[in-house]
């Protein structure tokens, strides 16, 4: 009976047995109680960490013979033939109608009819009409500030705060989630309507010089010129729009994966610093013309310094006296009362009232040139078509706004949706940003989004439905249409305060790149190079920046993807990257390699050279060999010496390599009628070693083994033949110690003076034939093509040319399913494909392998070298 392979990984216990035979425990884990085993493991100076309770209870056994992929999935796979329909009944199970049926459809696209059919008014009205009025309180400053910072009309941000947040209303799936105004989208958005700006200055000379006379006169104070600039921003909400909502019908919501985390953080302090900018003017009280294009940002402080001694005092004391009461509430008296008062304290409102107050108390713009908002319209306007003048120009920024509101906005209401543990349709959401943005574009706003201030209020209120937006929607009206007219005297430094502080977090975010620096040298290198081209070319060519050097890092990391040779620790045998581990060791003949990536066409070569490089190259064997003939034919020559040609007979040896006992196939006697087992050290039986004669015609042996429980592995190959092998090779110089850890890439590469090729030597070919298996590890590998899987074949081909095996453990269903269809099993035998990397293993170390004959290998044919590729078809 033969003795199962023990495998101790930490406090647990992995046997893997090749043949039957009584479970049996280690004597400290039959006696040692978990405390007793960690005092032991402290004072070796060891720490362990497992789950309470004794060795025994904590100690898990696996006792099987080694898999292949083939055999295993024989016995587990699903079949999936009772799965499959017909085509006639598929679309009898989707093509019915019922009320239930209906009712899912129109409320998965008009969710509204789902929130109002299971409206409970007595526990969701106070709370939502409670939650909108505050929400509609917050709207009112950001939208007055906002108009101004997208570069339009002041009353463009009201209606910004009207018509999306009602639409969301009947498309969005989110109850949190406050549509309107948002400080990124704005300045993205004013970029592209200040560059169509200049466009049409060009066009339009006239107006300017037709309104000469006043020598502060601005584009800005000419009406023709604001209504350009509100067309346009329509003109791009429609867009924007339109794309959202071919992503939500196409499900497309993907994309915005491909934008990292440290992109959005640099793209959006970058924005902040451009918001920031766009504002200094306003608190300062001067008049400076709106840049666009690169480096507008260096144009418009070269212009704030120009005309700095125009500065005026008064605008900056109320913009510092505001930001001043926006900290001190925000930052302290909300967080010293939260708790305590239902809602936040709304401090930007009380700032815009009380400056309102004072400047039409203290006549500011009179006495002392404070610029105001003055005029707002009091009525709702009719809907209009959008202008689609110059689309073609900035076409591209609706793309790009597009992918901000959505990744923005989704992100806000996933963090919700986790908060108050419900779920958000992504394509709906798509659909709903896209609603918002394409109907409002017909009454005069500009693209909106998400803003995070608004919607965490929403969430800290408990908000229960999106009914709460109506009510949000009913407070901007009234103010629309009856106290507009009371915020004229608003000094727009008052307003340029607010959207600075509420910069805060932005700038906060600054710091982030220390994190990245430190987490993925990849990732500050997005942060840096986004940041830079946003802050000093402009928002759009940053963007682009941005995505192309993200992009550009992907493909660098499957450039750089790393592949380890595993081993395993002596004392836990835990199959670990070898070297990296202190006590590593690898078994003897065997290579075990592990790549750190998918295989495709982009790393596939890269895979192939690391392989080679970490275990052992069949180039370079073969190229040694044919070396060292050259070299013994030219010594043979000079001396005229024969060489003595005795033939040996290939005798079945096998070593097994356990720590602490070794296996010699010598032990085991051929017989034809019955077998006698193999004894190791102890004295036990340990395998029952068979060997029959072949029924080769060459007369060669095979082992096979016995008394295996379920054998699912069979070798099913002529092992042994006959060889001609010189005196100088002895077999058991293949069988190395298990404590050998030689490693190929440490041989000497002196070079050679006679060619300035390696030196040749016998102890390197000596060292080189020593491996009769190479293992590649597919575990991390969940993504292959037609690339990754040839490479694989080559390979196999590239090793069995010098007789080295190549398994497969770890292979996934999916990969194999390429390797499959792409011709993969044609070359390489389905019996080298294990579960698992110790099954492979296992198996290695049993196998009768021919060694690698010092002569006689011919070179790789030229179907070989060309391995199929393209270029000898040209």
């Amino acid at each position: 009976m033969s003795r199962p392979v023990h495998k101790k990984i930490g406090l647990k216990q992995v046997r893997i047995a090749t043949s039957s035979g009584r479970h049996s425990m280690s004597a400290s884990m039959r006696s040692g109680s978990l405390d007793a085993s960690a005092a032991a493991a402290k004072k070796g100076g060891r720490r362990f960490s497992c789950p309470p309770g004794t060795l025994v209870e904590s100690a898990v056994t696996i006792k099987r013979a080694p898999f292949t992929q083939t055999a295993f999935d024989e016995i587990h796979l699903k079949s999936d033939d009772h799965e499959k329909k017909t085509l006639s009944e598929k679309l009898r199970s989707k093509c019915y109608c019922s009320r239930q049926k209906l009712f899912k459809f129109f409320a998965a696209y008009l969710p509204i009819i789902k929130v109002l059919r299971y409206y409970n008014i007595k526990d969701f009205l106070v709370t939502d009409i409670l939650a909108g009025v505050t929400i509609g309180i917050l709207h009112i400053p950001q939208a007055l500030a906002f108009g101004l910072l997208t570069s339009v009309k002041i009353e463009n941000g009201l209606y910004t705060s009207v018509w999306p947040v009602i639409l969301y209303v009947l498309f969005g799936t989110s109850a949190h989630v406050s549509m309107g105004t948002s400080a990124v989208i704005c300045i993205v958005t004013a970029a592209v309507v200040d560059r169509q700006a200049d466009i049409f200055k060009l066009e339009n000379p006239h107006l300017m010089s037709n309104a000469t006379g006043n020598g502060t006169l601005l584009w800005e104070d000419i009406p023709e010129f604001m209504d350009f600039k509100e067309a346009t921003a329509m003109g791009i909400a429609f867009f924007t729009g339109m794309i959202l909502m071919t992503m939500g019908v196409l499900k497309l919501g993907f994309i915005t994966a491909y934008l990292s985390d440290s992109f959005f953080s640099a793209f959006t302090s970058g924005a902040g610093v451009h918001i920031a900018t766009s504002q200094i003017p306003a608190i300062l009280g001067l008049k400076v013309p709106r840049f666009s294009g690169v480096f507008k940002i260096v144009k418009t402080y070269s212009a704030i310094f120009g005309a700095i001694s125009a500065a005026n005092v008064a605008a900056l004391i109320i913009a510092l006296l505001s930001m001043i009461a926006i900290l001190f509430v925000k930052d302290y008296l909300n967080e010293k009362l939260k708790g305590k008062i239902p809602i936040p304290i709304p401090v930007e409102l009380l700032v815009v009232i009380v400056a309102t107050i004072v400047s039409y108390a203290g006549n500011l713009s009179g006495n002392f040139g404070v610029d105001i908002v003055e005029s707002i319209p009091n009525t709702i306007p009719a809907p209009v078509m959008p202008v689609f003048d110059g689309v073609e120009t900035y076409i591209v920024d609706c793309f790009v706004l597009a992918i901000l509101i959505f990744a923005n906005t989704i992100a806000m209401a996933k963090i919700c949706a986790k908060r108050h543990n419900y779920e958000v349709d992504d394509s709906q959401e798509l659909i709903a940003y896209g609603m918002c943005n394409f109907a409002s574009s017909f009454l005069r706003c500009f693209p909106s989004a998400v803003a995070p201030p608004r919607t965490m209020v929403a969430s800290a209120m408990n908000t229960k439905t999106t009914v709460c937006g109506v009510f949000s929607t009913a407070l901007l009206i009234l103010l629309i249409l009856v106290m507009s007219t009371l915020f004229e005297p608003l000094p727009k430094s008052a307003l340029a305060a607010i959207i600075f502080i509420s910069l805060k977090g932005l700038f906060i975010q600054l710091k982030d790149c220390v994190k990245f620096w430190h987490v993925n040298k990849i990732d500050f290198v997005i942060w840096f190079f986004t940041l830079f081209s946003v802050v000093f070319l402009d928002i759009d060519f940053g963007l682009g920046i941005g995505v192309v050097v993200s992009l550009i890092t992907v493909v660098f990391q499957a450039q750089f993807a790393r592949g380890y040779r595993l081993g395993r620790t002596m004392k836990d045998v835990t199959v670990v990257e070898h070297k990296k581990y202190a006590d590593s060791i690898e078994t003897s003949g065997i290579k075990v390699y592990r790549f750190h990536s998918n295989l495709f066409f982009a790393n596939a070569e890269i895979f192939r050279t690391a392989l080679y490089r970490t275990t052992v190259n069949p180039r370079k064997i073969l190229k040694f060999i044919k070396k060292q003939e050259r070299l013994k034919a030219k010594e043979e020559k000079s001396r005229k010496s024969q060489v003595d040609g005795e033939s040996y007979m290939y005798k079945p040896e096998i070593t097994m390599e356990i720590p602490g006992i070794t296996v010699n196939g010598d032990n085991a006697k051929v017989n034809e009628n019955k077998s006698e087992p193999a004894t190791i050290s102890n004295g036990r039986e340990f395998m029952r070693l068979e060997s029959t004669p072949s029924t080769a015609s060459n007369g060669s042996y095979k082992g096979s083994l016995v008394g295996i429980d379920n054998p699912v592995y069979t070798n099913k190959e002529d092992q042994f033949s006959t060889l001609d092998i010189p005196q100088e090779y002895n077999l058991n110089r293949r069988n190395m110690s298990i404590a050998t850890i030689t490693t190929i890439g440490s041989l000497d590469e002196s070079i050679d003076p006679e060619d300035g090729q390696e030196v040749v030597t016998e102890e390197k070919i000596r060292r080189l034939r020593r491996i009769h298996h190479v293992i590649i590890d597919l575990s991390t590998c969940n993504y292959m093509d037609i690339s990754g899987a040839n490479v694989i074949s080559h390979i196999f081909k590239e090793y069995a040319h010098v007789n080295i095996k190549v398994f497969l453990s770890n292979v996934s269903y999916d990969v194999r399913q390429t390797m499959h269809f792409a011709g993969v099993f044609d070359t390489i035998p389905k019996d080298n494909i294990f579960v698992d990397v110790l099954d492979a293993i296992a198996v290695a170390k049993l196998e009768m392998v021919v060694p690698i004959p010092e002569e006689g290998l011919e070179d790789f044919t030229i179907e070989e070298a060309a391995e199929d590729k393209y270029v000898t078809n040209i």
